[in-house]
């Protein structure tokens, strides 16, 4: 990726710049004090390095923040680490982190590309909502109560129920799912 390497080039150009700055005479610092003769040019660095890993390595980004609180040779370093590890390894790990499916309706799909998508369940209610008459909508509901404790019998339930309202409805619940921008769009 030609971004990074003129982040790890520019980055490495800007080494020689930083100083260790050393405490007058008499003064007892309980800290280190560095600084850059270009200071201009290593913030502008420094903010499009974290730019550059906001967008593409996100897990990296605490890792960042941390090194570039203080400017020191170490954190310098530590931040030019990190950018040659992403050269190294460029794909982003993916995140081992599980979560429980949350009430507000939405399914998770993470592609090849590790990008999280968030596909809104609300399009197929919609669908369905419009077809169906607020009583009919209600018995929906109410079969799908005891969907976790009798799956199989509360689908047969369920497929009696729908063909009973007859076939042009569920024609038209595929129909409206079909044509939303969101699906349509997804299927060329």
């Amino acid at each position: 990726m030609e971004i990074l390497d003129q982040l790890i080039s520019e980055g490495e150009s800007l080494t020689g710049t930083i100083a260790y700055v050393p405490a007058p005479p008499n003064v007892i610092r309980g800290y280190s004090l560095y600084r850059t003769s270009e200071s201009d040019r290593y913030q502008d660095w420094l903010s499009s390095v974290q730019r550059f890993v906001k967008t593409y390595h996100s897990s990296d980004v605490e890792d960042v923040k941390e090194a570039a609180k203080k400017l020191s040779s170490d954190n310098h370093r530590k931040i030019l680490g990190i950018l040659r590890a992403i050269k190294m390894l460029p794909t982003e790990p993916v995140s081992t982190n599980i979560n429980k499916p949350s009430p507000i309706n939405s399914i998770h799909i993470t592609n090849t590309q590790n990008n999280t998508q968030q596909v809104t369940v609300n399009l197929f209610l919609d669908a369905i909502k419009d077809e169906l008459t607020g009583k009919e909508f209600k018995e929906i509901k109410d079969i799908l109560k005891d969907f976790e404790a009798e799956p199989e019998k509360t689908k047969t339930k369920l497929i009696e129920k729908i063909k009973g309202f007859g076939g042009n409805v569920l024609s038209n619940i595929v129909a409206n799912i079909l044509t939303n921008p969101t699906i349509y769009n997804g299927l060329f």
